[in-house]
């Protein structure tokens, strides 16, 4: 990830930037460096923010910022299916380092999956000691871009107001290169996340959102668990009046009857009589307040393992399945053509893995159907799953089962046929890469430069190191970089850095040979 390259590409809209660290290390003052003005300065009108959000424009590009004292309020948003932020900003000052809720921050991030843009704060500071800092950060999971890694970092001081260009064009840049797209709305004009809501002495209840879909406008009914409520105006951060709070845009909903939870979904209607058909729909349970079902097919994982093991206990009971029918759907033809060969390839005398259709694209009624009269499973990989799809899945327990690496699907199958059986295993050698450069991060982990010399190399493979002709340890790819940019494969005469866990000692010289184990 080239950090000086500037952003360029109009994003397709807001992204949100959740501003974490550690007490006292510049949270808020980083921002309000940025803003160029106190927060005070903003807090007038009655209404007090205990979790601030902010917007600032950089050129063209709108940023949102959400300053928080912790992140409860996230972690209650993602319990209800919201992806509430698309970049944690971490500030860490330079001269006191990682500190407990600097580790919980990187927790919550990595946890998340959130991509993480870290602001090395108070470098104007005499003892500040950033090389250490790094390091430690490294200890803690996250690989900076010059330790092989991709995350950026950035030295800035709040006080000093230095590096905030860059800071800016870096955040930029990570939103482009994560490709944010706008999110479906499914009922009513838009929807938004509850940061704060309270009872205001002046305006009655007031609700601070963040508008994740859609639009809003005064006039708009908001419909919530429980309730509905006119919406008598909109205030931006200064609380100056607003026309539209659009996606990723940070508002005060004025007219709302009750004091909302934080965490909670909000649903926007332009017209009553929809917001009061939507709210009887919510009542009896026929509708959901979330933007995406969350009753999908990792939600329900342990019920779907009970269902294979039930399917698989069954079949070799009655001895009335000779094969394991798949309807496999996969994002593109390539990705289709690799899966197939690999689930086919793991047929052994016991079961044979027989695909009954494959195509490409989301999952469909239809492959509930083909599965279910074959008494099949469908298999889909980095597709998506829709919420009828889902519901016929259970109605007639068909077991899906979707992934988004393909090492997963393999193992979990894999698992399950090895479970009928112990048939005799074979490692096939598949790859073989030269480790030009080894290194050791601060918390042990080895990481090599290679060039791959054999085959191609994927993320996911098994794998050993060779030294000397003996073997010497045995794991698996877990990260494969090019470029500094997360590959899934390189091929032969490619350069790459490979990671492999469990850890194992890497030196120059060594190979890393990638195998896969067939059944005889």
């Amino acid at each position: 990830m080239a950090k000086k390259d500037k952003s360029k590409t109009k994003l397709k809209r807001t992204p949100v930037v959740a501003v974490m660290g550690h007490v006292d290390h510049g949270k808020t003052s980083l921002l309000d460096a940025i803003r160029d003005t106190k927060v005070q300065a903003s807090e007038v009108g009655g209404i007090t923010q205990n979790t601030r959000a902010h917007q600032i424009k950089v050129e063209d590009q709108k940023i949102t910022f959400i300053d928080t004292p912790g992140h409860e309020a996230f972690s209650e948003m993602r319990a209800r299916g919201a992806r509430v932020t698309d970049i944690v900003m971490l500030v860490v000052a330079a001269d006191d380092g990682v500190q407990p809720q600097t580790k919980e921050s990187i927790k919550f991030a990595l946890e998340e999956k959130v991509p993480v843009i870290v602001a090395i704060n108070k470098v104007d500071l005499p003892g500040k000691n950033i090389a250490k800092l790094k390091q430690q950060l490294s200890s803690e999971n996250l690989l900076l871009e010059e330790f092989g890694g991709d995350v950026m970092a950035v030295e800035v001081s709040a006080v000093k107001k230095t590096g905030l260009d860059e800071l800016l064009e870096s955040i930029l840049l990570l939103a482009e290169i994560s490709e944010l797209e706008k999110a479906k709305v499914k009922n009513g004009s838009g929807s938004g996340f509850v940061l704060e809501s309270h009872s205001d002495k002046h305006l009655g209840s007031v609700a601070l959102i963040l508008a994740k879909s859609g639009e809003v406008k005064k006039g708009y009914t908001a419909v919530y668990e429980g309730g509905y409520s006119k919406i008598r105006g909109i205030l931006n951060e200064s609380q100056e009046k607003q026309e539209v709070g659009e996606e990723g845009d940070p508002i005060w909903l004025i007219g709302i009857d009750e004091v909302l939870k934080t965490g909670d979904t909000v649903k926007f209607f332009e017209e009553e009589k929809d917001a009061k058909e939507f709210l009887k729909e919510l009542e009896k349970g026929t509708e959901s307040l979330l933007e995406e079902e969350e009753e999908d097919i990792e939600a329900t994982e342990e019920d779907d393992l009970a269902l294979l093991a039930e399917f698989f206990g069954a079949a070799q009971k009655e001895e009335a399945t000779e094969y394991l029918n798949i309807v496999l759907r996969t994002d593109t033809q390539g990705t289709l053509e690799v899966v197939t060969k690999e689930l086919e390839d793991m047929s052994d005398d016991e079961v044979k893995v027989k695909i009954l259709d494959a195509a490409t694209g989301e999952l469909t009624e239809q492959d509930i159907k083909t599965a279910q009269a074959a008494k099949g499973i469908v298999i889909g990989f980095q597709v998506e799953t829709p919420k009828k799809v889902q519901e016929l899945a259970r109605k007639e327990r068909v077991l899906v089962r979707t992934y988004e690496v393909i090492y997963e699907l393999i193992d979990e199958v894999g698992e399950v046929l090895d479970s009928l059986g112990q048939p005799i295993e074979e490692e096939i050698e598949v790859a073989r890469a030269r480790v030009k450069k080894a290194f050791q991060l601060s918390n042990g982990q080895y990481v090599a430069g290679c060039e791959v010399k054999k085959g191609t190399v994927l993320k996911g493979y098994k794998a050993y190191i060779e030294r000397d002709g003996e073997r010497s340890g045995d794991g698996k790819i877990t990260s494969l970089k090019k470029l500094k940019n997360e590959v899934k494969e390189v091929k032969k005469g490619e350069e790459c850095g490979i990671l492999i866990e469990p850890n194992l000692e890497i030196l120059e010289g060594d190979e890393i040979v990638c195998y896969k184990v067939e059944k005889l």
